[in-house]
C-alpha cells in the first residue's frame, strides 16, 4: 500500500496522472457538450466569420442561441433502447422479382433458395396496373380511390407499359413474394437538359430538427459534408405541423391567404391552387409528388387532396396499396415498413428510379417522407445507413452533378420528453435545411453562391426558400449583374431568395414568423410557476382555449392542472413589453400545452396559437379542423 501511494506520488507519475484527467475531462466534454463549431464543419459554408458570443445567430435582427448536439442534459431525454427492423416480422426471403427502367425481372438467383426449378408449374407470378381511380361525377371522386387493373402473367422478363404496379409471385398457391414497383417515361412536352440547366429534387424528413439530423443520421451528415453541402442555421418554422410550414414553400403563401385565394373550405379540393410545380410544368419539367404516408399525407389529412393528379407522377396510389398491403410496425401516426424495407427506403429508391428515368430530361420532384421520423425523436437513426446509400448512390450514377437537392423538414420533433426541455423547444422551431449544389453551378454563380453562404447565419423561412425554389426554372437570373440589380430591390420582403442576400436585421415580424414559433430570443429568464403573472398568463391561456372550444359542442370545458414551466423574454425597444412561454397541463385529458402571452401596462394577449406537446390520439375524434383537435378532448 505505501510502495502504491509512493509511485503515484513520484512527480513524473503524478503529472502523468495529471495528464491523463485532463485528457479524459477534454474528451468528454468534446464529445458531450458538442456546440456550433463541430456541427459546422459539417456544412460547407465559406466565410461565416462567426463570433462566439453564445448565439447560433447573431444580426441586430435576430439573436439564436447556441445549442448542444449531446451531452448528459440532452441524452437523459432519449431512449437508447428503442429497436426497428423490419425483416423480423417480415417472412423476408431474396425478392424473386426486380425491375429496371422499363421491365420487370425474374431474379432466377434467387430461386434455389425456394426449391424452385425451370419451368415449374406451380411457380406463377403476375402484375397487376395500379391507378387513379377518376370517377366521370367529381362528387364521387376521393384521393384515396384506388383502380386495379387485370393480372397480366410473365414467364419472363417483361416489358411493362404501366407507370406502376403489384407484383405477386405464388408457389402452389401461396404467395411468397408481393411488392410495387414503378416505371416513369417521360413525355415529349418535357424539356431536353442542355448546359446550365439544373433539375429540382426536394426530399424532406418530416419532424427532423437540423441538430437531431447531425445527432441521429451522423453517416448521412459526414458523407454530405464530404461532397459538399451548404446548411441554413437559421431556417425557422412558421407555424406549427406539416401543411402550414409547406404551404409557405410550395406556394409562398400562408394558409390564411391559401384559404382566401383558392382553398376556402376544409372539404374542398386544391386543384385551384397554384403551387411551385406548376410553375415548373409551365416551364416544360417533370414534375412529381410522392409520400410514404399517404393516409396522413400533407394534403389528405383531414382534407380532401386533389381532385386531378397535381403532377405529372403523382405516386399516391401505389403508396396507398403498399402502405395496405405490406405495411407493419406500427408506431404512433405512422407505419414504419413496408415488407422487409423502410417506406422511406422504398421512397428513395422511387427518387432514384425517377432520376435515372429522367436523366436527359429537366424535372422537379418532391419526395416527403413521414413513416420512420414523424413521432419518436431517436427513430431517424435507424434510417441513416439507407439514407447515405441513397446519397452514395445519387452520386456515383452522375445525377448529383445535374441535379439541384434540396434535404429539408418542416419542424423539429413536436411532443416527448425532449420537447419540454428549452433546447427541445428550440429544435422545434429549427428545422434542417440543406443544400447540395454541383461544383460548376457554384462556380458558375458566384455571386449568388457568395449571398447563399452568407445567408447561413441570417435569419431565413419557407418564405424564403419558396422564392429560392423559383430560381432553378431560369437559372440565367443567377448571373452576376441580375443578383446585384434583384439585392437592391428586395428591401423588407416577407419572402426573399437565399441567392440574394437577407437582410441583416430581419425579424420574425418582418419574416412572418408568429412570436411563439419565433427562435429570436433576448434577454431570458427563468419564472417559478407560483409567480404571480405566470399564474396570471395561465388564467387568459385558459380563456383563449375555452372561447376557441365554446364553438364545439362535443368538446368538453377544460380547466388548469398544473403550470409545468415558465419564463420570460423582455421587449428590446419597450422594457414595459414581456413576452411570457409558458406550458400547462389542462383537465380532462391531461393535454400539455405551450403558448406564449404578451403582458403590455400589465394585460397579457395571446401571441400566435397554442402548441400542443403531447399526442392527443382519439381524444379529439369528434372535430375535424386541424387547429381544434389539437385542443378538443371530446365528451364521450
Amino acid at each position: 500500500m505505501i510502495n502504491t501511494i509512493t509511485n503515484i506520488l513520484n512527480p513524473k507519475t503524478f503529472m502523468l496522472w495529471i495528464l491523463l484527467f485532463v485528457v479524459i475531462i477534454w474528451t468528454y466534454t468534446y464529445n458531450s457538450l458538442t456546440t456550433y463549431e463541430v456541427i459546422v464543419s459539417e456544412a460547407r459554408t465559406f466565410s461565416l466569420n462567426y463570433d462566439k458570443s453564445g448565439y447560433l445567430i447573431n444580426t441586430t435582427g435576430c439573436r439564436i442561441p447556441e445549442m448542444y448536439l449531446n451531452g448528459p442534459e440532452i441524452e437523459k431525454s432519449f431512449n437508447p433502447n428503442v429497436k426497428l427492423n423490419c425483416r423480423t416480422t417480415w417472412n423476408y426471403t431474396l425478392p424473386l422479382v426486380t425491375s429496371d427502367l422499363t421491365s420487370l425481372r425474374l431474379n432466377r438467383s434467387a430461386w434455389a433458395t425456394l426449391n424452385i426449378s425451370e419451368g415449374c408449374t406451380n411457380f406463377k407470378c403476375y402484375y397487376t396496373p395500379v391507378e387513379r381511380d377518376n370517377h366521370q361525377d367529381p362528387k364521387e371522386y376521393n384521393d384515396n380511390n384506388v383502380k386495379i387493373g387485370q393480372k397480366i402473367y410473365f414467364v419472363n422478363n417483361i416489358t411493362v407499359p404501366d407507370e406502376m404496379v403489384e407484383v405477386v409471385c405464388t408457389l402452389n398457391s401461396n404467395t411468397i413474394y408481393k411488392h410495387y414497383h414503378i416505371f416513369i417515361r417521360p413525355t415529349s412536352s418535357v424539356k431536353y437538359r442542355k448546359d446550365g440547366d439544373v433539375s429540382v429534387l426536394v426530399l424532406g424528413l418530416d419532424s427532423v430538427s437540423r441538430m437531431n439530423f447531425h445527432r441521429q443520421m451522423p453517416k448521412t451528415s459526414a458523407f454530405l459534408s464530404e461532397i459538399g453541402t451548404v446548411e441554413m442555421l437559421g431556417y425557422n418554422k412558421v407555424e406549427d405541423n406539416t401543411f402550414p410550414n409547406m404551404i409557405p414553400v410550395l406556394s409562398g403563401m400562408s394558409i390564411e391567404e391559401l384559404k382566401k385565394n383558392c382553398w376556402p373550405k376544409y372539404e374542398d379540393y386544391f386543384d385551384k391552387c397554384h403551387f411551385v410545380w406548376d410553375d415548373f410544368k409551365q416551364a416544360n419539367f417533370s414534375t412529381a409528388f410522392v409520400e410514404d404516408s399517404p393516409i396522413i399525407g400533407m394534403f389528405n389529412y383531414l382534407k380532401s387532396g386533389f381532385s386531378k393528379k397535381p403532377t405529372n407522377h403523382y405516386l399516391r396510389p401505389i403508396m396507398l396499396e403498399a402502405e395496405k398491403n405490406l405495411g407493419h410496425e406500427y408506431f404512433g401516426n405512422t407505419i414504419c415498413c413496408i415488407g422487409p424495407q423502410l417506406g422511406m427506403t422504398l421512397l428513395f429508391d422511387y427518387a432514384f428510379k425517377i432520376a435515372l428515368s429522367m436523366t436527359n430530361h429537366l424535372y422537379m420532384n418532391v419526395f416527403w417522407t413521414t413513416s420512420l421520423t414523424h413521432d419518436y425523436i431517436e427513430y431517424p437513426k435507424f434510417g441513416d445507413n439507407d439514407l447515405r446509400d441513397f446519397f452514395d448512390k445519387f452520386n456515383k450514377s452522375g445525377e448529383l452533378n445535374k441535379t439541384i437537392v434540396i434535404l429539408m423538414s418542416d419542424h423539429g420533433i413536436r411532443w416527448g420528453p425532449f420537447r419540454d426541455t428549452y433546447q427541445g423547444s428550440l429544435e422545434d422551431k429549427l428545422p434542417m435545411l440543406k443544400f447540395i449544389i454541383p461544383e460548376w453551378f457554384q462556380n458558375m454563380y458566384p455571386s449568388a453562391m457568395k449571398n447563399l453562404n452568407k445567408n447561413t447565419i441570417r435569419l431565413t423561412t419557407p418564405y424564403d426558400l419558396h422564392e429560392t425554389l423559383l430560381e432553378f426554372i431560369n437559372t440565367k437570373q443567377l448571373n452576376d449583374d441580375s443578383i446585384a440589380r434583384r439585392t437592391k430591390m428586395t428591401g423588407n420582403k416577407r419572402g426573399i431568395s437565399l441567392f440574394l442576400e437577407i437582410p441583416e436585421n430581419k425579424t420574425c415580424d418582418t419574416a412572418g414568423i408568429p412570436k411563439n414559433y419565433c427562435a429570436c430570443h433576448g434577454k431570458r429568464v427563468e419564472l417559478s410557476v407560483s409567480n404571480s403573472n405566470v399564474v396570471e398568463a395561465a388564467k387568459v391561456l385558459m380563456q383563449y382555449v375555452n372561447s376557441k372550444l365554446s364553438m364545439y359542442t362535443l368538446c368538453a370545458y377544460l380547466t388548469l392542472y398544473e403550470i409545468h414551466k415558465a419564463s420570460v423574454e423582455m421587449g428590446k425597444d419597450n422594457s414595459s413589453v414581456k413576452d411570457y412561454e409558458i406550458q400547462v397541463t389542462t383537465v380532462p385529458g391531461f393535454a400539455k400545452f405551450e403558448a406564449t402571452l404578451r403582458q403590455f401596462n400589465g394585460n397579457f394577449k395571446m401571441i400566435g396559437s397554442v402548441s400542443r406537446l403531447n399526442v392527443y390520439g382519439n381524444q379529439s375524434i369528434c372535430v375535424n379542423d386541424a387547429k381544434m383537435k389539437l385542443l378538443c378532448y371530446c365528451i364521450h
